[in-house]
């Protein structure tokens, strides 16, 4: 029986193949579907999550290898589709036991892509602009979906923990070489006034990105090193979040740094309040140990910074943004797509990105989407708490606070960059909410004894 159904599954993708080719739609969609079906059959279609782990060295092949660049803009909704065919073969082969899992989650995030779609409906001076502005939105908000329903136990979750922690631990080395050798800044990424001369960026070409990489990561490898009893394990995990701490200090991001401390401190508290206090004299000693580090965030309470960022930097984009808004229509903005974001910029509507995704939703979606996306992450914070403080196995616990604490320091940083703006890195956002979802619904008894 189970052949049979492998082999439907394959003529079913096929079929889809030659449709697509016969309407013209793309060869590649039908072949990207195949070849994740056949992974799912092969591997089983848990492991196959672990693509999204590695999201960001696909992204890269596929800009930067000849041949495949011709995917660059569509090869994440392939994969999308070629996820939902799993999930659909995942529905056939295991129909006795597997059904959709629903989580509190699911309501607020279709309310907000509701909100999102009705914006697009009456506010869109350009269709087609507010279509791309609609998906860089909403887009990559749907992998949570499907990271819930294709994660189905504990031990496939920690996998793809290991692979992302991995992930962010080679592109903290990578950072960590790009210092040391003094690799050039692609852009103008300092102030005239600062003598900073390099800052790494790896392979996602931003100083500010890869920081938040490490905001989200490091605390998941700080999980990885309090929940696990293996010694070896421990010693790796502990070696992961020295490599990418080392990484986030490389990129000289002032967002990140306090990003970063802020996650991290959200676990400490987690798991142990009277070490908070410590962690705070030891950053603050840090700080002052280290002039690169110290001159960096007092040069932020100069006289000379605030004028220059009143003059074309941060305060100046804020209130150009604020002023964009209150000039149009107040309750919907100014239209998906239309200012201070990847869409705006490159269609020539705005200047400049934000760099605060909140002030950026409310100039393009006005107060309407503001108000629907702040009650979307107050349900996120709501039932992540929850969850983690719900959850009986200790391991477990630590497991998801470490993605929850990792999340609530990208939410921050969001309050000085574009994170959401980057579909890796609200990938990577969802994957990880998703998984505490899913840590969640997992009722079986953990492989490794609790305390």
């Amino acid at each position: 029986m189970k052949n049979k159904i492998n082999i439907l599954i394959i003529i079913i993708g096929l079929a889809i193949g030659m449709i697509g080719a016969k309407l013209g739609i793309s060869i590649a969609l039908g072949a990207t579907m195949i070849v994740i079906l056949a992974a799912a059959i092969i591997l089983d279609y848990q492991k196959t999550v672990i693509l999204l782990g590695i999201y960001v060295f696909i992204d890269f092949a596929v800009r930067n290898v000849a041949g495949l660049a011709v995917f660059s803009s569509i090869w994440d909704e392939l994969m999308f589709l070629g996820f939902i065919c799993i999930f659909i073969y995942k529905l056939i082969r295991y129909r006795n036991k597997s059904v959709y899992k629903s989580t509190p989650l699911d309501f607020p995030i279709v309310f907000f892509v509701l909100i999102s779609i009705l914006l697009v409906f009456i506010n869109s001076p350009n269709l087609g602009i507010a279509i791309d502005g609609l998906r860089a939105v909403v887009q990559y908000m749907l992998w949570y979906f499907l990271a819930v329903q294709l994660l189905d136990s504990t031990k496939s979750i920690l996998k793809v923990y290991w692979v992302l922690t991995s992930v962010g631990t080679l592109l903290g080395l990578h950072g960590i070489y790009q210092y040391l050798t003094g690799a050039e800044m692609l852009g103008n990424w300092v102030d005239s006034a600062e003598n900073i001369t390099t800052r790494a960026y790896s392979i996602i070409g931003s100083p500010n990105i890869l920081g938040a990489v490490f905001v989200l990561f490091i605390p998941m490898s700080i999980a990885l090193l309090t929940s696990d009893y293996n010694r070896w394990r421990k010693f790796i995990a502990f070696c992961m979040a020295v490599v990418m701490a080392g990484g986030l200090f490389a990129t000289i991001s002032r967002g990140a740094w306090i990003s970063a401390a802020f996650g991290i401190g959200i676990f400490i508290l987690y798991k142990n309040k009277k070490l908070i206090l410590p962690f705070i004299l030891c950053g603050c000693i840090a700080v002052l140990m280290i002039p690169s580090v110290s001159n960096r965030l007092s040069y932020m309470f100069t006289d000379e910074y605030r004028a220059k960022a009143a003059k074309g930097g941060r305060i100046y984009r804020w209130e150009e943004g604020i002023e964009a808004w209150s000039e149009g229509n107040k309750v919907i903005g100014l239209g998906l797509g239309r200012y201070g974001g990847a869409v705006a910029t490159n269609n020539d509507l705005s200047p400049f990105y934000m760099d605060n995704y909140y002030l950026k939703t409310l100039a393009e979606m006005g107060i309407l989407g503001l108000v629907s996306f702040i009650l979307l992450l107050i349900c996120v914070v709501k039932w992540c708490t929850t969850a983690v403080i719900e959850e009986p196995n200790r391991r477990k616990k630590d497991l998801m606070m470490g993605l929850f604490a990792g999340a609530l320091g990208i939410l921050a940083q969001n309050a000085v960059e574009n994170i959401f703006e980057v579909p890796m890195m609200v990938t990577y956002f969802w994957l990880c909410i998703g998984m505490i979802m899913a840590l969640k619904m997992d009722k079986n008894v953990y492989s490794i004894r609790d305390n």
